[in-house]
């Protein structure tokens, strides 16, 4: 691409972090992915959080320039993504990329994200446009909302046409299966926060970077594709639900107006009767219970991974 790859003397170094849980053939294809990019100065690193499924084993043979740290437990999305982003903080690189396992890089990626970053000094954040695999025809995400309308948080044009969304621009939030962050925010705005464990963490860190006066930029040009809840289950398993639930308290104790906090009880806390008679129909009845467990538990202040099973 013409005006956004510079001699590798003058790019600014970028490493990437895959986190891997059990990511199967699947981390082997995001790595395969990220040996393709055009970006001149990009370095891999591999967190693995305990995989099982000889899924590491496979990393360091099929991918032997890429560094690994292999935690001896899943420590969770955010605190193993912190292993990477204090990496790159440490090493010295201009910008943390932070990837799931299961994301699919274009080629050209990595470099229009470095290049909106490069060309925007008020951009702290950026993230691509996500689109669904195998159902390239579709987006996941293009940048997120918070709005506190049944849930804290939504995706902007969801399963909306590919061609959709094709102006770069300020977000509310991009998600972390795939997120540019400067280094110089990690100084000074700090990492994911680990009370989270795993959901919306990546809607609170990019809170406090536009708190802290800095533009979270959707970068339309620059794209993925994510196989969607891979690790966790569908958008109604019971921990996904949980976790969002119990998440989406600890936000609001720290960042909530009174306006965010009538939107949950109305449209979230209100509604969980009617939304449990209408998904138990469906088979999903133990992920509202679920849900429910989760917003009691984080008024309890529970954080990190959940303290019981579900």
């Amino acid at each position: 691409m013409d005006g956004v790859n510079p001699p590798v003397e003058k790019a600014a170094r970028v490493l990437a972090v895959v986190l891997n849980y059990n990511g199967g053939a699947d981390v082997i294809a995001c790595l395969d992915t990220l040996r393709r990019q055009t970006w001149p100065a990009l370095d891999v690193l591999v967190i693995d959080n305990a995989s099982t499924d000889g899924s590491l084993d496979a990393v360091r043979d099929r991918h032997p320039e890429v560094t690994v740290i292999a935690n001896d437990a899943n420590r969770g999305f955010c605190a193993a993504n912190n292993q990477g982003l204090d990496r790159a903080v440490a090493g010295g690189y201009e910008a943390a990329l932070l990837l799931n396992d299961d994301v699919l890089l274009e080629p050209d990626c990595v470099a229009r994200l470095a290049a909106a970053l490069a060309r925007d000094p008020s951009i702290g954040v950026v993230g691509p446009k996500v689109l669904f695999e195998p159902e390239r025809g579709f987006i996941w995400c293009a940048g997120g909302v918070v709005d506190h309308r049944q849930n804290l948080n939504r995706l902007r044009g969801h399963w909306q046409p590919a061609e959709a969304f094709g102006e770069a621009g300020p977000v509310d939030y991009v998600p972390g299966c795939a997120l540019m962050v400067r280094r110089s925010v990690l100084e000074s705005v700090g990492t994911l926060d680990e009370d989270y464990f795993a959901y919306l963490e990546d809607v609170e860190f990019c809170h406090r970077v536009r708190a802290a006066g800095l533009v979270v930029h959707y970068e339309p040009g620059a794209r993925v594709y994510h196989h969607v809840s891979r690790a966790s289950g569908d958008r109604y398993s019971p921990l996904r639900k949980y976790l969002n639930a119990r998440n989406s308290v600890h936000f609001l104790r720290r960042h909530g107006t009174w306006r965010a906090w009538l939107g949950f009880w109305v449209f979230d806390v209100a509604t969980l009767p009617a939304v449990w008679v209408g998904q138990a129909l469906r088979g999903r009845g133990r992920a509202v219970r679920a849900k429910a467990l989760g917003i009691w538990r984080g008024f309890r202040g529970e954080k990190g991974p959940p303290a019981q099973p579900l």
